[in-house]
C-alpha cells in the first residue's frame, strides 16, 4: 500500500515532465529568438553574431572571423542607408526535437526592412540550434533554407518547414 501511494506521485511527475520540459525548452528558445531580434534591429553585429548557429558555415569553410566581418559590413551598409526594421515578429515555436546529439527548433517570423526608399518583408523561420539540452539556442536564418538543403542545418531532417514568402528590392547605399 505504501508502495503504491509512493509511486503514483512518481509516475504523475513522469507523465506530466515532458510536456512541461518541451514547453520551458521551448520558451527558452523564444527568449533567445527575441534577444536575437533585438540585437538585429540595432544592426549590432557583435551582438547578433553571438547567438548565430556558426558550425554550418564553418563546414563550408567560412570563418568565425568572415563571418563577423561580413555581418559588420552588412549591418555598416545598413546604417548608411538609415534603415531600419518597422516590423520584425516572431511567432509561436514550432515544437523543439532532437537530431544528432542537438536540439532543434523553428521560430516562424514575419519582418518588413526599409532603408533608402526600398522594402524587404519576409515570412520565414528561424532554425534554432541547442547543443546543451535546450538550455541556450543559436539560430541559423531560414530564407535559404528549403526541403534540399535543410539536412545541412539539421542532418537527417525531412520532414515540413514553416512557409516562407521573400519579397525585395534591391538595398543600396547612397
Amino acid at each position: 500500500m505504501i508502495r503504491s501511494i509512493v509511486t503514483a506521485p512518481a509516475l504523475a511527475l513522469l507523465v506530466f515532465a515532458a510536456p512541461l520540459r518541451a514547453a520551458d525548452v521551448s520558451a527558452n528558445a523564444s527568449r533567445d529568438a527575441a534577444r536575437l531580434v533585438s540585437c538585429m534591429k540595432a544592426f549590432d553585429a557583435a551582438c547578433a553574431n553571438s547567438l548565430t548557429y556558426t558550425k554550418v558555415l564553418e563546414e563550408h569553410g567560412i570563418s568565425r572571423s568572415q563571418l563577423d566581418q561580413a555581418v559588420t559590413n552588412m549591418y555598416g551598409n545598413m546604417k548608411s542607408i538609415h534603415a531600419a526594421y518597422s516590423r520584425f515578429d516572431l511567432e509561436m515555436p514550432w515544437l523543439p526535437f532532437v537530431r544528432s546529439g542537438r536540439s532543434f527548433i523553428f521560430i516562424p517570423y514575419n519582418a518588413v526592412l526599409e532603408g533608402n526608399g526600398r522594402k524587404m518583408t519576409a515570412k520565414s523561420f528561424l532554425i534554432g540550434v541547442s547543443e546543451d539540452s535546450g538550455v541556450s539556442w543559436e539560430f541559423v536564418d531560414g530564407q535559404q533554407v528549403t526541403k534540399d538543403t535543410v539536412g545541412h542545418v539539421i542532418p537527417g531532417y525531412v520532414g515540413q518547414l514553416p512557409e516562407q514568402q521573400l519579397s525585395q528590392t534591391a538595398f543600396v547605399p547612397k
